[in-house]
């Protein structure tokens, strides 16, 4: 019985020195460092077109995989996208064409916030 309570010890031990050294971020790869940097700027576009929550996903994916975006959240309730993004890497007007490419119409592009 007392090697199950000292085995059970370590174990809990070793799951909070591996929360802490996570939470550090020594171990997290840069790629997810790199989200977490706060963004450049923001553009916030309304969207026509949206018939279901899968086409507010697909768009979502879509716009997520543009080099220099930080962060896309669409929805299709709001019936927007709100584009977290790099304007070094990548120009806000790539985000509307994409939209239009994918099937829908932007109603009314808001300006970049910086």
């Amino acid at each position: 019985m007392r090697r199950y309570r000292i085995i059970i010890v370590f174990i809990c031990l070793a799951v909070a020195v591996g929360a802490v050294v996570f939470k550090s971020g020594v171990l997290r790869p840069k790629s997810a460092q790199v989200r977490l940097k706060r963004p450049d700027a923001q553009v916030v576009l309304k969207i026509d077109g949206m018939d279901c929550v899968m086409c507010a996903a697909g768009l979502q994916n879509t716009l997520r995989a543009i080099p220099g975006v930080h962060r896309a959240d669409v929805s299709f309730q709001d019936k927007q996208a709100v584009v977290d993004y790099d304007p070094a890497v990548v120009d806000p007007s790539r985000f509307e064409k994409l939209i239009a490419d994918s099937g829908f119409k932007v109603a009314s592009p808001a300006p970049a916030r910086p």
